[in-house]
């Protein structure tokens, strides 16, 4: 079996869909002639474990009493993980057959290359394809982050940079991405189908972004960008963090602050005049970009919610390293 590349699959409590993503991961890996297949797995409680103990692949497993998130599962993996390239998936994550040779060959010829992601179709639970998810370019482009769904790495890249913070809840991959960069590597994405994902909360209705908000309040994740934040400052690319991740929402806070500006004007200035302009031209700009009234409200109420979001997590800011995340995992092969 070729060991050049090993691929990391993660997950929780994911019976429903499992064997499909280990599968497409399996039939991936016989166009290179065989991988090294890991699935980490989140302390699940239902049949996730067994399924894929079925399926021939070694399962690496996280305690409960641990600080679980996919960061954790991918940090775990990394470090479980034995060849050149390790290609991470989320298990609601189809990998297609013909990527992984096309990514290898890149990564052989350009040595600078930290990590490569290809085009990953984008589809909600109704399995809809998703619109305006990714940026696409006819050729290959330059980033300063990889996807999390489906992202595919140089290990010793990952050495270098320390891998996936296991501490980090959310934009784990931007966070890294900036640190891998810093070191001098590059990311890119190539213009190659690379899988299929499943979005359930993709903020693209209100009702979804209003989801994804009690899905983070349910599962302790809101604040956790404001730490995600406080690690990447440390690692001294907190304002680049910011601006890479959190660039519409500083954006739309500029916004309201003049808006709020406007109102403390004397009246000699007419400030509701000026109120009322600057509200129709920044509603009009978002609808220039988002070129939908529907996704006007979904983006403003998206943005608020970040910001919310942020100052939820300024009282919770916990800085750990990565080396005292516990290693002692639980192999069932």
């Amino acid at each position: 079996m070729n060991q050049k590349v090993s691929i990391v699959i993660i997950g929780r409590n994911e019976e429903r869909g499992i064997e499909k993503c280990v599968r497409a991961a399996l039939a991936a890996a016989e166009q290179i002639g065989g991988a090294e297949m890991i699935f980490v797995d989140s302390a699940s409680t239902d049949s996730t474990v067994e399924t894929v103990r079925a399926l021939g692949v070694r399962v690496v497993s996280l305690k409960p009493d641990w600080e679980l998130s996919p960061s954790a599962g991918r940090f775990i993996g990394s470090r479980c993980a034995a060849g050149e390239f390790v290609l991470f998936l989320d298990a609601d994550t189809l990998i297609y057959r013909d990527f992984l040779p096309a990514a290898i060959k890149r990564f052989e010829q350009n040595p600078a290359v930290a990590g490569i992601n290809g085009q990953i179709d984008d589809k909600d639970e109704n399995d809809v394809l998703l619109s305006d998810v990714e940026d696409r370019s006819g050729g290959v482009m330059d980033v300063k982050w990889l996807r999390g769904p489906a992202c595919f790495y140089r290990r010793a890249a990952l050495v270098e940079a320390g891998s996936f913070n296991p501490y980090l809840k959310v934009e784990e991959e931007a966070e890294l991405g900036l640190r891998l960069i810093k070191k001098g590597w590059r990311l890119q994405i190539i213009p190659l189908p690379m899988a299929c994902h499943t979005r359930c909360y993709h903020l693209q209705t209100v009702a979804s972004v209003i989801s994804a908000w009690r899905r983070d309040i349910v599962s302790k994740r809101g604040g956790a960008l404001t730490n995600t934040m406080a690690y990447a400052f440390r690692e001294g690319n907190g304002l680049a963090f910011c601006w890479l991740r959190l660039k519409t929402t500083i954006i739309f806070l500029g916004w309201l602050s003049l808006l709020i500006l406007c109102l403390l004007l004397p009246t000699t200035f007419h400030p509701l005049q000026i109120f009322a302009a600057f509200v129709v031209l920044g509603l009009a700009a978002i609808f220039i970009e988002k070129r939908d009234a529907a996704q006007v409200w979904v983006f403003i109420l998206a943005k608020t919610l970040n910001f919310v979001d942020v100052l939820m997590g300024v009282h919770r800011i916990k800085i750990k390293s990565s080396s005292l995340y516990p290693l002692d995992v639980v192999e069932r092969s």
